[in-house]
């Protein structure tokens, strides 16, 4: 079975891994530092995600498909398949429409921007340029994975509804690193504990020197985070919550009664002990990970591969226009629901199913037109023959007239009338003969 994480069908994950190769462009628009312009983004992304949840919290995934991923703005931005000096002109002049509709009301948009300014020691202004920049640039991405996962208002719900478990606190704090804390034992004289202890008193006190200095020498390196810099998204702030006002509620994916048996599990190839049979080898999985549930249903499967392929294309890199528009994603359907036998499913998990190629000579639309293009030479020849002969009979009766017309002739040329002054001389030449 291949397993596929689960953090591709996270908008937040998506979207910052997505938007990586964009921090040039929007710390050239926003005049800020490449370190200012990566920490703004992060919160940017996590007030943009809140905001979203939001909307679609206070309306439904029809809402989301048509007044935001169908607006003029992201159709306009989807017509360009880099990013370069053109697409970031289109982003700017939409940015406002863009960011209006995702927050409702501009006083927010101002008001994230200024948390964010503090936090990175830039102007209110300059954030907001960028923060505004990313709320088209992230209706397109996401108008654009939607698209192609052909996700329906039903999916979209379920999709927006799994988001909440990728920013929650469990999940970030399974993935830091266990901190060990030693105590000393002040009750322990021994001497010789006692100038260890000094010694690596003495060392961490060099150490923290050394590191002050460093830092004073590239500060704005120090403002990126471990996790920053190790390419993993930063730990959800919930102030973005509050301020767009998005209610977390606690969610846990609704699984199929048949999903829930192992007999079933077994049956499709999503069980441990059904992992070395080789029609499930290839089988499309979501691998465990800490805090985060998700169902197997085919629509996330297909969404979480296409996500994977078009992060692994890095779509949004800085490059010129290319000559034609790359092709949509294909997902085999192999990976995502490979089922020969004859236990009833659900309609989430039905595989679609192809009709199995037919041979040529059992082709029925192959038939249908040899058929019709031999009654049709058929006709052509019977028409043709018939022609032929009503020619052949329309030259003969010619002949015969002509020669009628002909013997006419010669019949009026042999008659000859006298007048009865030359009948004398007709008798006496008669009887001299």
């Amino acid at each position: 079975m291949t397993t596929i994480s689960p953090t591709r069908v996270s908008m937040y994950d998506f979207l910052y891994q997505d938007t990586k190769p964009m921090v040039s462009l929007l710390a050239d628009a926003a005049k800020l530092s490449l370190p200012q312009a990566r920490l703004a983004m992060d919160a940017s992304l996590q007030a943009i995600v809140s905001a979203l949840l939001a909307y679609q919290q206070h309306n439904d995934g029809q809402a989301v498909s048509k007044k935001l991923f169908s607006r003029g703005a992201v159709k306009e931005l989807r017509q360009y398949n880099s990013m370069n000096f053109s697409t970031i002109n289109a982003t700017l002049y939409h940015r406002h429409d863009a960011a209006d509709a995702i927050f409702y009301d501009n006083a927010r948009v101002i008001k994230a921007s200024d948390y964010i300014a503090q936090q990175i020691d830039a102007t209110t202004q300059q954030v907001q340029i960028l923060l505004t920049s990313l709320c088209v640039i992230v209706l397109r991405e996401l108008a654009i994975l939607a698209e192609y996962s052909q996700l329906d208002n039903n999916e979209m719900d379920k999709w927006f509804a799994l988001q909440p478990q990728f920013l929650s606190a469990a999940r970030f704090a399974a993935n830091e690193p266990t901190s060990v804390s030693v105590e000393l034992n002040e009750a322990n004289d021994d001497k010789g504990l006692i100038a260890a202890s000094e010694v690596v008193l003495d060392s961490a006190v060099k150490i923290k020197s050394a590191a002050k200095s460093e830092h004073n020498s590239n500060t704005e390196r120090a403002l990126l985070s471990t996790e920053q810099l190790a390419g993993t998204p930063p730990a959800f702030n919930p102030y973005w919550h509050e301020l767009t006002t998005f209610k977390p509620e606690r969610h846990e994916p609704v699984q199929d009664m048949q999903l829930a048996t192992g007999n079933y599990l077994k049956v499709i190839g999503r069980s441990s002990a059904n992992a070395q049979q080789g029609k499930h080898n290839d089988l499309l999985i979501f691998a465990e990970m800490t805090a985060i549930s998700l169902p197997h249903q085919r629509w996330l499967l297909q969404l979480a591969k296409i996500s994977e392929i078009y992060l692994q294309r890095n779509r949004l890199r800085i490059t010129s226009e290319p000559a034609s528009a790359p092709k949509p994603p294909l997902v085999s359907l192999g990976l995502i629901g490979g089922n020969n036998d004859n236990t009833p499913t659900t309609t989430s998990e039905k595989p679609i199913e192809y009709e199995a190629s037919i041979p040529l000579w059992k082709n029925p639309v192959i038939l249908i037109i040899i058929a019709v293009i031999g009654v049709l030479g058929g006709l052509a020849a019977l028409k043709y023959q018939s022609q032929k002969s009503d020619g052949v009979l329309l030259a003969t009766e010619e002949v015969i007239e002509q020669d009628l017309i002909e013997e006419r002739q010669q019949q009026d040329v042999a008659i000859v009338r006298m007048d009865d002054d030359d009948e004398p001389d007709a008798k006496e030449t008669k009887a001299s003969q």
